[in-house]
Parts: C-alpha cells; structure tokens; sequence
C-alpha cells in the first residue's frame, strides 16, 4: 500500500521531463525490475537551478523521481550529493520493502548526473577517442558517459544524437 505523498507525486509528478538546456544527465536503470530514470540538471553558481526526469517505472519509480527532483531543486552540488534513498522515502512518507530500490535509483541518478557534470571535460575527452567533440558533446547530453556506455547504448539512440560521419566511427569502434 502507498502513502497518500507516493500516490500524489505519482498522479501530479514534479518537474517531469527532459531539460533540452541540461548542463548534465544521470542515467542509471535496474536490470532485474526494469525501471530506468534520467535526471536531468541545470547548475547556475553551484546550485541546481533546474532539474527534470524521464522515468519508465511503476508508481513508486516515478514518485521517487519526483520527490527527488523537489529536494534537490535550489540545493548546492555538495548539499545534492547528501540526498539519500531514505531521505526520499521519508519525504514521501515511506515506501513498501520491496519498492526502497526505487528510491536507491532516484538518489544514484541525480548523483550520477552530478558526477557527470563535474566530469564532463574528461568525459567528453574519453568519447573524442572515438568522435569529434561536437558528436561527444551529443552523446554526452544523452546519457552516454564512457565508451563502456557507448558500446552498450542501442544504435538507434546513437544515431538520433550524433552527425552521419559520427556513426560511422561509432560502427567501426563497435566493431574492434
């Protein structure tokens, strides 16, 4: 049974949605219930000025992605790395045993898009092993944030990010 906070982030969710002026993305997913979560961040002076999520979950997913986005939304970088999955399963006055995952997930993205954003020029310098910059910029922005990432990115995401002659690298690097 869900707490009224989970069914009223679930029904009205905060913030949704992909920032096409996103600075940085945390992407992360949990293979054995299917749920994935992009966090999306925008940092003005240190602080995350906005923040916006994608989520293919169930309630609890995308509850946890909202609740998230609200605690974090204002925060320094520093404060925003403290917020852990309890924080959000407080806030939305608890989560069944079995759904706490889907607040671990919510917590690892921001961090992970945090982590990504304060990486980003090392980030971008590792996919320009395979890319120009303007194409690493690209794939950057959607997630993809090591070449690890990229050999297991779908083709199809890749090519909906990337210029034709950057596909072409990308073919012939999957391909090693």
């Amino acid at each position: 049974m869900y707490s009224k906070k989970v069914m009223e982030h679930f029904l009205n969710p905060r913030n949704k949605g992909k920032l096409e002026d996103a600075d940085a993305v945390g992407k992360v997913g949990n293979p054995v219930c299917g749920d994935v979560m992009y966090i999306y961040i925008k940092v003005k002076d240190g602080k995350i000025e906005k923040i916006g999520w994608e989520t293919m979950g169930c309630a609890a997913a995308i509850a946890t992605s909202s609740m998230l986005s609200e605690l974090a939304k204002g925060k320094t970088l520093e404060e925003a790395m403290k917020i852990s999955r309890n924080d959000i399963a407080d806030a939305l006055e608890g989560l069944p045993p079995i759904k706490m995952h889907c607040s671990n997930l919510a917590a690892e993205g921001l961090h992970k898009a945090i982590e990504n954003y304060l990486n980003k020029e090392k980030i971008i310098n590792e996919l320009m092993k395979v890319v120009n910059r303007k194409d690493a910029e690209a794939l950057f922005k959607i997630g993809i944030t090591s070449l690890d990432d990229l050999k297991k990115a779908s083709m199809e995401e890749i090519a909906n990010a990337v210029s034709d002659e950057g596909m072409e690298k990308i073919k012939k690097f999957l391909r090693k």
